[in-house]
């Protein structure tokens, strides 16, 4: 981690784009595997994902206590109805059209004869027409009050499920982090094969200069000297594919960080290899503590066990109350809406609900929860195996390798002793280039099975620390 600040801070020449491009960072400090590690931790695409699954965790929370706070509704309503109605139905079924004139004949009061006469009065009825209006406005108040335990378990749910994402983020990222840190074994290995290729091509064209040198005294015939032209040729193949399989190992770690493929830094060496420090019970106990998917099974163990109480719960009444205040007005068509309604109702309320019986759903309900509840039992107890499996098995690993790791270390320097006597020995004319190819032959697999044992080696690490949860070195 220092190595980072150091980079950012005191290193002029790398340069970081903004967040929401891939940024490019050319550096000339050796950038560390921990360096490496925070920045794919900040830019890899994946885990930026992950990271905002974490966003929901604090409303998650906030709604799982609001179930226990009462729901508040409020509610305004501005009406006008408009009408006109042409036709009427008579007595016998039929209908007629406004408007109608008939005539009636009225009894009024004469008062010259005193008396009470006949008139005749006509009247015309026009069709109905005309609007009016309405306003009106509500707030209600709805509790739950008790509703068997099951808000209270919801609400438990929801602070694991937080746990889980967290755990889940948690668990990508040491995850991220075993990608990264095989993927620079693989550049630091290439870096050493490219070496090793160039100095194989050192060697093939100082033995040419060697076969026509002898060639031009008559000691060797030409087809020594064909024959180290095509070791010749074929060592620079050999070179040139180990420079494009490193460019290539180089953009994969680019683009595991998440940045721009173009970036070029120099990698930090890693740890050298050495004997195992670790005993394998503590690793064991160390893996039970730190691995992410067993504190997410755990997790979800939890969930299921809250998850069939909550269906315990529907066995239980549920108690609920609630208060409303409405005000409404009527008013006609020359009457503007108003906000403050004269007419005013308030209504209480207090309900239990108790279903009884319902068919035998709950029943079937209450076991299958149990059943989910047992079957997240039994896959931690089969992960809790697993894991152990994974750290033995791990340690066994490494521990063969790095023995292994020490016959190949010693079978290169022998090689490389036997190439430099054949090679003198050709120079004086002590032996064929037959030998002196054999030689050759010999100490590149040498070489090579040296530098696959070391790359399975930090292979073999990672691994363990995988399977451990947490870093060893």
């Amino acid at each position: 981690m220092k190595n980072l600040f150091a980079v950012l801070l005191l290193c002029p020449g790398i340069l970081f784009a903004s967040e929401l491009k891939n940024p490019r960072i050319t550096s000339t400090v050796p950038l560390s595997l921990d360096s490496l590690q925070h920045i794919a931790r900040k830019y890899n695409p994946d885990i930026r994902q992950t990271a905002m699954n974490l966003r929901i965790n604090a409303i998650g929370k906030l709604s799982a206590v609001g179930a226990f706070l009462p729901s508040v509704t409020a509610g305004l309503q501005l009406s006008e109805n408009q009408y006109y109605y042409p036709t009427f139905i008579n007595p016998d079924g039929s209908v007629s059209t406004y408007p109608i004139t008939y005539t009636e004949t009225v009894p009024y009061w004469d008062p010259d004869s005193l008396k009470y006469l006949p008139q005749a009065v006509t009247y015309t009825r026009e069709a109905e027409e005309g609007k009016n209006r309405s306003s009106s406005m509500y707030l209600s108040l709805q509790e739950t009050i008790f509703q068997g335990g099951q808000r209270l378990f919801q609400l438990r749910q929801a602070l694991k499920e937080a746990d889980l994402n967290e755990a889940t983020h948690l668990n990508a990222q040491k995850t991220l982090d075993q990608a990264v840190a095989e993927a620079v074994t693989l550049i630091l290995i290439g870096e050493k094969l490219v070496t090793l290729s160039q100095k194989l091509l050192e060697q093939r064209r100082d033995a040419l200069e060697l076969a026509q040198a002898r060639f031009d005294v008559g000691t060797v015939t030409q087809l020594d000297v064909l024959q180290a032209e095509i070791d010749v040729g074929t060592a620079e193949n050999d070179s040139s594919s180990a420079a494009r399989d490193l460019q290539a190992a180089r953009e994969n770690l680019n683009e595991l960080l998440g940045i721009d493929l173009k970036s070029s830094f120099p990698l930090e060496e890693v740890a050298a290899m050495g004997p195992l420090q670790f005993e394998l019970d503590a690793l064991v106990a160390t893996a039970y503590e730190n691995r992410t998917d067993l504190r997410m099974a755990e997790l979800s163990t939890g969930m299921a066990d809250d998850a069939v109480k909550i269906t315990y719960g529907t066995y239980l009444p549920t108690v609920s109350a609630g208060v409303t205040f409405s005000r409404s007005e009527q008013s006609g068509a020359s009457q503007a809406w108003t906000l403050s309604p004269r007419s005013r109702n308030t209504s209480y309320s207090l309900s239990v609900h108790w279903p009884l019986f319902d068919g035998l759903t709950r029943e079937r309900s209450v076991v299958a929860a149990r059943i989910e509840r047992d079957k997240a039992r039994e896959q931690t107890r089969a992960l809790r195996l697993s894991i152990e499996k994974e750290v033995r098995d791990a340690y066994y690993n490494l521990q063969k390798v790095f023995d292994q790791s020490l016959i190949t270390e010693r079978n290169r320097d022998l090689a490389e002793r036997t190439l430099e006597l054949e090679r003198e020995r050709y120079r004086l004319g002590a032996t064929s280039q037959l030998n002196l190819r054999s030689a050759q032959i010999t100490y590149a697999q040498a070489e090579t099975e040296n530098l696959s044992k070391m790359l399975e080696y930090h292979s073999q690490l990672i691994a363990l620390e995988l399977a451990v949860g947490k870093r060893l070195r």
